[in-house]
């Protein structure tokens, strides 16, 4: 190689230099501000929830019966441990509530959760809806569905209520013990839903 050539190529390394440094300066300058920005949004590792609504999901069918119901839909709002903004999302599951089977996003956006052959949960996008027709998207049912409003205290009245009267007879309060038969205070014999749920610690 020539001097001429080799000091040429030397000149160009050294006009270049800077122009790299400059930017690779420049880049880190601007990975250091989103850096500090995802610092300032990011405010705990733990998201915590609360569940703020309850409703059982009713099946219209024909006419001549009554709506069935197929599950349920859960409103809950989630922040993070140490601050930062709330948001909710609505969980929609079976009857049996350990088997949720789709969400509704923050914004709206409804998703159903479809098995896998690797037992694993695809999440797929169905939409956005009103909160019924995203809910009846959910269940893949063509009957339209209604939401009743329903709560923690009224799904434990109703597991014990055997026959489906709307009342506790002694026999189905008595596994709660004097808890829960103790509240018949119109002493009727029976334990109504408002007496049952006047009772602090079930």
């Amino acid at each position: 190689m020539s001097m001429t050539r080799t000091l040429w190529l030397c000149a160009l390394v050294l006009v270049a230099l800077p122009a790299c440094s400059q930017t690779s300066s420049e880049e880190r300058a601007d990975l250091r501000a989103e850096e500090s920005l995802a610092v300032r949004l990011d405010r705990g590792d733990w998201m915590v929830n609360k569940s703020t609504h309850i409703w059982k999901v009713m099946a219209r069918g024909a006419p001549n019966r009554p709506p069935q119901h197929i599950g349920y839909i859960e409103k809950r709002q989630y922040r993070q441990a140490r601050g930062g903004p709330d948001f909710e999302m609505y969980s929609i599951t079976t009857r049996n509530r350990d088997e949720q089977i789709g969400h509704i996003d923050q914004l709206g956006r409804a998703y159903r959760y479809e098995p896998q052959r690797n037992g694993t949960f695809a999440r797929v996008p169905i939409g956005t809806n009103t909160l019924e027709l995203n809910v009846q998207a959910i269940f893949e049912t063509s009957d339209s569905v209604v939401l009743r409003e329903t709560s923690e205290r009224r799904m434990a009245f109703d597991a014990l209520d055997a026959n489906g009267d709307g009342l506790l007879q002694m026999s189905e309060a008595s596994s709660f013990g004097d808890r829960v038969t103790g509240a018949d205070t119109n002493g009727d014999g029976v334990v109504d839903f408002e007496e049952f749920d006047a009772v602090d610690v079930l």
